[in-house]
């Protein structure tokens, strides 16, 4: 499985990295200053992980571009944000975000999102 992960947080990151290792996936990390569709549409990847808090990323506008295209749609698209910012957690679900979640339960359940 290949994963994009749209994190600038350094302790997500290692935990990314490694629950990708044990699960034997392949992450590619967006580059600070890159568009998120950009990005999502030149690698081509199976899941995007997105930090919907950061405000760099414009993650809402990123997933509606992602939804959007024909040759991104089925871009899995898994984005976590602090759970008492619900405005936030419906508008990535209104853009199409597949699962959205608090930092909490993203962390814990990382391990499960990249082994399915």
């Amino acid at each position: 499985m290949k994963i994009l992960a749209a994190i600038h947080d350094l302790m997500f990151s290692s935990k990314v990295n490694a629950a990708a290792k044990a699960g034997g996936a392949t992450v590619s990390w967006l580059p600070r200053g890159t568009s998120v569709a950009e990005q999502v549409a030149k690698e081509k990847p199976d899941v995007l992980l997105i930090d919907l808090g950061s405000p760099a990323l414009g993650a809402v506008e990123a997933i509606r571009a992602i939804k959007a295209a024909p040759e991104t749609r089925g871009v899995v698209v898994i984005g976590y944000i602090g759970h008492e910012q619900a405005e936030a957690i419906e508008a990535a679900r209104a853009a199409g975000a597949d699962r959205v979640m608090s930092k909490g339960e993203f962390a814990r359940r990382l391990p499960e999102l990249l082994a399915t």
